[in-house]
């Protein structure tokens, strides 16, 4: 698919990662109805998120399978890691709160996965026509992730995978994978040029929901 194609009005708009960039800037080009499963979360092992879609989020962030992975935010939050799918919690677990062996929001955080992935799930099933927006990934693993995601959607829907180049200019690659855009960008907020382009166009008929605790 070339840019062009993937403009027009969707009905969801997802973040698959691989960092909270992604749905910082849906939030921006306020094409982000809501929060996603992982906008939040650390998904740089890209098979890992794909078999995640594949298993509809069996067993995610279940306590059993989550483990202490480091700080971050100068020391003002954990890394906690779901084992199972190498993706970690980044802003969930603070320091204020938690220790690297003592959770106790751990509660609140699961219900509110839960709550997203229930969402999540709803819209695979019911929306015509689904934006997801993927930040590095190579030919193979988004193969891989274009498959996972046909097998649990219902009607239409777009990946558009993004991976750094060094110039400031937009490359389209022909990877020749259904559903799937991939373009080479510059990486970061100085190049707010770049990303008026790719988003330049795209609709999303979501009603907006700014709180990030829903």
């Amino acid at each position: 698919m070339r840019l062009q194609d993937i403009k027009g009005k969707y009905d969801a708009t997802y973040s698959l990662g691989n960092q909270c960039a992604i749905a910082n800037k849906l939030r921006h080009y306020r094409l982000r109805p809501y929060a996603g499963v992982t906008d939040w979360m650390l998904t740089a092992y890209l098979p890992g998120l794909s078999k995640l879609l594949r298993n509809r989020f069996a067993n995610f962030m279940e306590k059993e399978n989550m483990i202490f992975d480091g700080y971050h935010a100068a020391g003002a939050q954990l890394f906690i890691k779901d084992t199972l799918y190498d993706i970690s919690a980044a802003h969930d677990f603070s320091t204020i709160a938690n220790t690297p062996t003592d959770w106790p929001v751990y509660p609140q955080f699961k219900a509110k996965v839960d709550r997203r992935i229930r969402r999540f799930l709803r819209d695979m099933e019911t929306c015509e026509r689904i934006l997801f927006i993927r930040m590095m990934g190579t030919f193979e693993e988004t193969k891989e992730l274009e498959a996972a995601l046909s097998s649990i959607i219902k009607h239409d829907f777009t990946l558009l995978m993004l991976n750094p180049i060094n110039e400031i200019k937009i490359i389209e690659y022909e990877w020749d994978i259904p559903h799937v855009c991939s373009l080479g960008i510059p990486m970061g907020d100085e190049f707010p040029e770049v990303w008026d382009v790719i988003m330049g166009g795209i609709m999303c008929s979501g009603q907006l929901i700014m709180e990030e605790h829903v």
